[in-house]
C-alpha cells in the first residue's frame, strides 16, 4: 500500500513497502497473523513464506477487486490465507466469525495499492483523466464527485484543511462551489481545472496541491480516519501476549494518530522510540516508499507458547 500516486498503467503489480522490516518486527512465532489491508498481496505472501507453514494469514480489503486479485495470485499457500472482503473497523466482528481465538501479529499497511492507484475508473491519480470515484470499496457509499458537489463551502474548506493540511482550502472550496453551478464536477480533469485556477497549471506548486487535495477527498469518503483507531484496537485487543502489531503510515495525520494509540495503550508497548523508514535502497528502487514509517506495538504480559496457536 502507498499514499503516493502512480505512474504506471492500470493492471500493474504493486510493489509492497518495507517488507523486509514487516516480516523481522511481526513474526515472532506460530500462529495465526492478520494483514489488515491486503492489497496486492505482497505482504501477506512474504508473512506466509517466513511462517514456513506454521501459521496462516487472515487478509483483509475494502476492495472485493483486491481480494479477488489475491485469492488468485497466491493459491499457492492454500487455507494458509484466508481472505475476506472487509473493512478493517469491523475486524472484531471477522475474527469472531472465523473463530480465531488470538493472533500472534496483525499489519495494517495504510493507504493506497498500485493497482488502485493505475485504474484509471478509480480516480486516485490526479495525473490521469477518469472519473472521480475514490473509493476503496465500490459497492457502497459516495463517491468523490458526489460528495464534492452537495457540500457546502464551508464543508469543503474544512475538509481540505483538516485532511489534507493545505493552504489554499478556502479559496480551492471557493472554486468548486463556483464550477458547479456552470456542471457537475465528475471528472479528475474537472476537478485538476479548479486547482490550476488556484495555484498555476504548472510546476511543482500545482503537483503539491493536487496530492494534498485528492489525499483529503479520498480521507472523507472513505471515513478513514475514524476507522484507524477502531481497527487497531480490536487487533490489540485480539493480541495474544508477546503478540505484535505493526503500522505502516504514509502521512502526518495517519501516523500521530498511531504514534498517540500506541504511547497511551496499557497493553502494551511500543518497540521503537522513532519510526522505522525504507533505506535509500528501497526508495531508489521504489520512490513510492519515500513517505512511509513503520510504527511496532508489543503486547506484553507472559510469553506465549510458541507450540500452540
Amino acid at each position: 500500500m502507498t499514499a503516493a500516486e502512480g505512474t504506471g498503467a492500470s493492471g500493474s503489480r504493486h510493489r509492497p513497502v518495507l517488507v523486509d522490516a514487516v516480516v523481522r518486527e511481526l513474526i515472532v512465532g506460530p500462529g495465526d497473523y492478520l494483514d489488515a489491508t491486503v492489497g496486492d498481496g505482497g505482504h501477506a505472501e512474504a508473512m506466509l513464506t517466513a511462517l514456513r507453514g506454521q501459521g496462516r494469514v487472515i487478509g483483509l480489503d475494502r476492495d472485493a477487486a483486491a481480494i479477488a486479485g489475491v485469492q488468485t495470485r497466491l493459491a499457492q499457500f492454500g487455507d494458509r490465507l484466508i481472505a475476506v472482503h472487509a473493512d478493517y473497523r469491523n475486524l472484531a466482528d471477522v475474527i469472531e466469525t472465523l473463530g480465531v481465538r488470538q493472533l500472534t501479529g496483525a499489519l495494517f499497511d495504510l493507504g493506497l495499492s498500485t493497482p488502485q492507484i493505475d485504474d484509471l475508473r478509480r480516480g486516485f491519480a490526479y495525473r490521469f483523466e477518469g472519473p472521480l470515484d475514490l473509493r476503496f470499496d465500490q459497492t457502497h457509499g459516495v463517491t468523490a464527485s458526489e460528495w464534492i458537489n452537495r457540500a457546502g463551502e464551508r464543508e469543503l474548506t474544512g475538509t481540505l484543511r483538516e485532511y489534507g493540511e493545505e493552504r489554499h482550502a478556502r479559496r480551492l472550496a471557493r472554486g468548486i462551489v463556483a464550477t458547479r453551478r456552470r456542471a457537475r464536477v465528475e471528472t479528475t480533469g474537472q476537478l485538476n481545472d479548479v486547482i490550476r485556477s488556484v495555484v498555476g497549471a504548472h510546476g511543482a506548486a500545482f503537483g503539491r496541491t493536487a496530492a494534498r487535495v485528492y489525499q483529503a477527498l479520498r480521507i472523507k469518503v472513505n471515513d478513514e480516519l475514524a476507522a484507524i483507531p477502531r481497527g487497531i484496537n480490536a487487533a490489540l485487543e485480539h493480541l495474544r501476549p508477546g503478540g505484535r502489531a505493526a503500522v505502516i503510515a504514509y502521512h502526518s495525520l495517519e501516523d500521530r494518530l498511531v504514534k498517540q494509540m500506541f504511547k497511551s495503550d496499557v497493553r502494551g508497548r511500543p518497540l521503537h522510540r522513532r519510526v522505522v523508514r525504507p533505506d535509500q535502497d528501497e526508495i531508489a528502487a521504489n520512490p513510492r516508499a519515500k513517505a512511509a514509517r513503520l510504527r511496532v506495538f508489543e503486547r506484553t504480559g507472559q510469553a506465549f507458547d510458541e507450540g500452540t496457536r
